[in-house]
């Protein structure tokens, strides 16, 4: 007899480690395996004047959009960053209704190795036994965690651009109303990853960037990034043809120096290739090296695109290189800076050191002045992209070059 879609299967999740290794696919189910359906970076969040970083006492509620659908539903929850251990208790998934508000009778609790709380080691993460039942691509699905005790060192997303909803004092992850979250930010809190079982030869591809791939422009809950760009043209292909695709850009991000969040290339084991069934890499980050650092020639950015493709091929994966696009017209262009940027890209396209090339330099400069960006694309600061622009990147992949 078939069991109910709402009952939860508790197949045992082993406790990561920072790398963060899934479980393997039971027995006799060797033509399924995970794949991430969505991801985010994560870093140490610190309090600013707009928000005071100290979690615990009450309920997080977060929204993430699947990119790929699947069976077995997990989540990862890290206490990466963190210095101490953070429990979660009675942490539940459901489908997002309206801000807060669940789809009625679709929260079911999470549970991790049968129990229904974790305590999470400091620079550890934890994924969730699988739910039972199948989950669609393009599904805006709710984590709720109540975590009793206060957090002061949380580790998550800073620029989300999705509401985050923070309960008054209590356990209301079971909750499906909206009454008890009073208060949001618009940061993602301790979730960095949810994967997915499926069949065939699906797989993820991973973006590594900075602003301009972690979406920077977009209005909350816009879902514009282009890697959002990117999935919506995958429905356009066969199911099973779909990938996933996993977002780990970080705004203000850098390839060479921690600053905002750590190096691109420090970061890269963690963030890429620990990821659940990636098999291809997007590489577009530079461009705060550039207009933020003292750089007088490209080879150091070269230097760090050669090591991310070995330790990518290493892994027997694909990795792609895109080439940065224009600034001219932000506060720190030089024409020294703008020499640098154009060096990279002459790199990027013809040095064949990546397995292949995304021209997004080609695809949103103003063809006019190359060293700017078409105003159609510009977001207004002559850096960041307008929906427009992030749209266009994400037509200018191949999709055949995913594959």
């Amino acid at each position: 007899m078939r069991r109910p879609v709402h009952r939860l299967a508790m197949a045992a999740v082993v406790m990561t480690a920072v790398a963060g290794v899934l479980p393997a696919s039971p027995a006799g189910a060797e033509s399924r395996h995970l794949v991430g359906t969505w991801s985010t970076a994560s870093d140490r969040l610190t309090a600013t004047d707009r928000l005071a970083i100290t979690i615990g006492g009450q309920t997080v509620r977060m929204v993430a959009r699947t990119s790929v659908g699947g069976a077995g539903l997990r989540v990862r929850l890290s206490n990466v960053f963190g210095r101490k251990p953070v429990t979660f208790k009675n942490v539940h998934l459901g489908f997002q209704a309206y801000g807060a508000e669940l789809v009625t009778k679709s929260n079911r609790p999470l549970t991790f190795e049968g129990r229904k709380w974790i305590t999470v080691p400091p620079g550890q993460a934890v994924w969730s036994d699988p739910l039972e039942g199948k989950i669609s691509g393009r599904q805006d699905v709710v984590v709720s965690a109540y975590v009793p005790t206060a957090v002061e060192e949380v580790t998550g997303h800073d620029r989300a651009y999705a509401t985050t909803y923070l309960s008054t004092p209590g356990d209301h992850a079971a909750d499906e109303t909206a009454e008890a979250f009073t208060g949001t930010s618009t940061q993602w809190y301790f979730l960095d990853r949810i994967a997915v079982t499926t069949g065939g030869g699906a797989g993820s591809v991973v973006a590594l960037g900075d602003s301009i791939t972690d979406g920077t422009g977009q209005g909350s809950d816009a879902n514009r990034r282009w890697t959002d760009y990117l999935y919506q043209r995958f429905g356009q292909v066969p199911t099973a043809k779909r990938m996933g695709v996993l977002n780990v850009g970080i705004a203000g991000n850098r390839v060479l120096q921690p600053g905002v969040g750590p190096s691109a290339l420090s970061r890269f084991k963690r963030d890429v290739l620990s990821q659940p069934g990636v098999r291809t890499v997007v590489v577009l980050e530079g461009i705060n090296d550039i207009s933020r650092g003292e750089y007088t020639s490209a080879k150091p950015l070269i230097n760090a695109y050669k090591k991310m493709i070995k330790l990518a091929h290493a892994k027997k994966l694909r990795i792609l290189g895109g080439t940065l696009t224009p600034f001219y017209g932000y506060s720190t262009w030089t024409e020294e800076r703008e020499e640098i940027r154009q060096e990279v890209n002459v790199w990027i396209r013809t040095s064949k050191a990546f397995d292949g090339v995304i021209d997004f330099d080609q695809a949103v400069r103003d063809p006019g002045f190359p060293a700017q960006l078409a105003p159609v694309y510009d977001h207004g600061d002559h850096i960041h992209l307008s929906d427009a622009g992030r749209r266009r990147l994400a037509y200018a992949v191949r999709l055949s070059q995913l594959v």
